[in-house]
């Protein structure tokens, strides 16, 4: 027998899918607020939000014959017909958020419409109605919600600790005082104030009170926009990125939702500059036309639906990595993180800089000691006969050495860099941006444990890790190269065989095409072999079994560097590139520097980590007791 629900029922079940919790009534209580116009928003939570959540505005308020209707199932004063649900600009539109809140709690509204202190005040208990009361009351309203899940004690043993339900209402208050500037935010917590904002129209102003200054001073601006789309927002630096991101906070509308396109945008973006265990801060505010947006997709109006998903997720992801490039990533280092307090010289491995970079270089990266991901090359491994090398190249003329002009192919592991003259303009970006401590014409430079290179500049004190700069340097080159179809190879005199697994042997033979545009030319020789006519001529040292291992199944320890062709690429650049203990002359040093220059950036290597350090004239100062101690 099919039987109609009981409306106390109906009303529970509702109040189940709105009112997870307590921050989910301080969500709908506050955006009410906001849709009713109000300029300030005092926010009070006792005991999680169980025994009480206040919220009062100073909005348009509730006149007194509509106070019933506030707490009626599916009754709204923002919507009218069908067709406005495809145009809703308010953040409530359904018109249970009061009525399910009233089912499962005591609530009251008082409301004043005038500001001629008489309002009205209406209570209801599990749903029950009382009678509507005058009252005075200054112009807008307060709800007030006692006594949370007090009839539906099962819901009340899913919640968490009082600290926990606590926390949770106040990211939502800080949350939404963060997208809306002119409004005043105010919360606390079983009678002690614990949050405010004064509702600044700077977005940094805005974030700074939620975070902090110093989170906002890691952070650069984000803007983009096409017909019909914008985004504006604040994105953490690479050196501010944490195994864990502090906030990720994405606002459509003004309204508070998640968005995996969004967040998979922004990673992308961030591939480049950051490590792959690593994770940017974010606070991104998207505009959209109203028409192109679906937010009629979930109870709690936590998610939404774009239109043309596409076109959101290459604005975002253009305007995050545009708003990179432009910026400064070098991480700069504080004069008390290289000098600890209590007067004790030295610095300790991974004390952290400043904006969030952590001194030393992490394992897997060419450093000394550290456990370097590619193997180290040049003159193969000991013992390991000369490979016999033809004359010449499949494709091009590959000579023992190279050359490494800016304009020239990449140069093969151990081959010189060409050094530049004395009078050399200082090196700038493609788009005439000045390299971080541009090298100055008579600058001298300084290499450190044959892995650090030492430069000064306007700014202070430059320190470039210089096997993280030529990886960025060579796997930009080879992009290119294989791109316009120039890769440089070096032929064998005599086939070499390589014995594999039969999954990289397959795997090899299906990307045998991938390889040879790589320079890595491989044949099928049966039972599970391959005979190799020609490798890269930048690794023509390489042993060739490691080679090709390396090529076929990169090993996955490339940051943000995809599967395929390109991860592929960026073995052969960490293979080629110079490495920690490498010594370099002047001129080469030079010569380095100056290649990075005239890439798209140098900031970061593959892997995401950075390839300089900063310490600015300041902090020199400071150090040496000159200022500021």
């Amino acid at each position: 027998m099919i039987r109609r629900l009981p409306k106390d029922v109906v009303d529970r079940i509702a109040a189940g899918e709105v009112v997870e919790r307590p921050a989910a009534v301080v969500k709908e209580l506050v955006e009410n607020a906001l849709d009713a116009r109000a300029t300030s928003v005092d926010v009070a939570v006792e005991e999680g939000g169980l025994r009480l959540l206040r919220v009062a505005d100073d909005g348009v308020g509730i006149a007194r014959d509509d106070l019933p209707e506030a707490f009626a199932s599916h009754a709204t004063s923002k919507l009218v017909d069908v067709d406005d649900l495809f145009h809703v600009v308010s953040f409530g539109f359904r018109g249970e958020a009061l009525s399910s809140i009233a089912a499962v709690s005591r609530a009251r509204i008082v409301s004043a419409t005038d500001g001629d202190g008489g309002g009205y005040r209406l209570d209801c208990t599990a749903g029950e109605l009382g009678e509507v009361e005058a009252v005075p009351a200054p112009r807008g309203t307060v709800v007030e919600v006692r006594d949370l899940f007090h009839n539906t004690p099962a819901r009340r043993n899913f919640l968490g600790a009082t600290r926990t339900e606590t926390a949770k209402c106040r990211e939502v208050v800080t949350a939404l005082s963060l997208v809306n500037p002119g409004v005043r935010f105010s919360l606390t917590v079983d009678g002690t104030k614990k949050f405010s904002a004064d509702g600044s129209e700077d977005l940094g102003r805005r974030v700074a009170a939620v975070y902090g200054k110093d989170f906002v001073e890691s952070m650069v601006p984000v803007s983009g926009s096409e017909p019909a789309l914008a985004v504006e927002g604040l994105l953490t630096l690479p050196a501010a990125a944490r195994p864990r991101a502090r906030t990720q906070q994405l606002f459509v509308n003004g309204r508070l939702v998640k968005d995996r396109g969004v967040l998979s945008a922004v990673r992308v973006a961030c591939r480049d500059f950051v490590p792959p265990n690593l994770h940017a801060s974010w606070v991104l505010v998207l505009t959209i036309d109203p028409e192109r947006l679906d937010v009629n997709v979930h109870p709690t109006k936590a998610e939404v639906r774009f239109r043309d998903r596409d076109a959101v997720f290459r604005l975002v992801r253009r305007a995050c990595r545009d708003a990179l490039l432009r910026s400064d990533l070098a991480p700069r280092i504080r004069a008390e993180h290289v000098a600890p307090r209590g007067g004790h010289g030295g610095s300790s491995p991974g004390a952290p800089t400043a904006g969030g970079a952590v001194a030393g270089t992490p394992a897997g990266h060419g450093s000394p000691g550290a456990g370097a991901a590619a193997p180290t090359q040049g003159t193969g491994r000991p013992g390991d006969p000369p490979l016999p090398f033809a004359a010449g190249s499949a494709g091009a003329d590959a000579a023992d050495a190279l050359p490494a002009a800016p304009s020239g192919g990449v140069p093969p592991t151990g081959a010189p860099l060409a050094p530049s003259g004395a009078n050399a303009p200082a090196p700038s970006t493609t788009d005439g941006r000045p390299l971080l401590g541009p090298v100055r014409a008579a600058a001298r430079f300084l290499q450190v444990l044959d892995t650090y290179l030492v430069h000064d500049s306007p700014e202070g004190l430059v320190l470039v890790d210089q096997h993280a700069l030529h990886e960025r340097i060579l796997y930009a080159r080879l992009q290119d190269d294989v791109a316009n179809g120039r890769i440089e190879r070096q032929g064998l005199l005599v086939p070499h065989p390589v014995h594999l697994t039969p999954e990289l042997h397959a795997e090899a033979l299906e990307r045998a095409d991938e390889l040879l545009a790589m320079g890595l030319e491989v044949e099928d020789f049966g039972q599970d072999t391959l005979v190799v006519r020609s490798v890269p001529a930048v690794l023509r040292h390489e042993r060739v079994e490691d080679l090709v291992e390396a090529l076929v199944a990169p090993p996955d320890v490339h940051g943000g560097v995809p599967h395929g062709l390109d991860r592929r690429l960026f073995t052969m650049a960490c293979h080629a590139a110079i490495k920690a203990g490498d010594p370099l002359e002047e001129g080469e040093i030079a010569a380095l520097l100056e290649q990075g220059a005239e890439l798209e950036h140098d900031s970061t290597c593959p892997h995401g980590r950075p390839t300089r350090l900063l310490i600015g004239r300041t902090e020199l100062e400071r150090l040496f007791k000159r200022s500021g101690f």
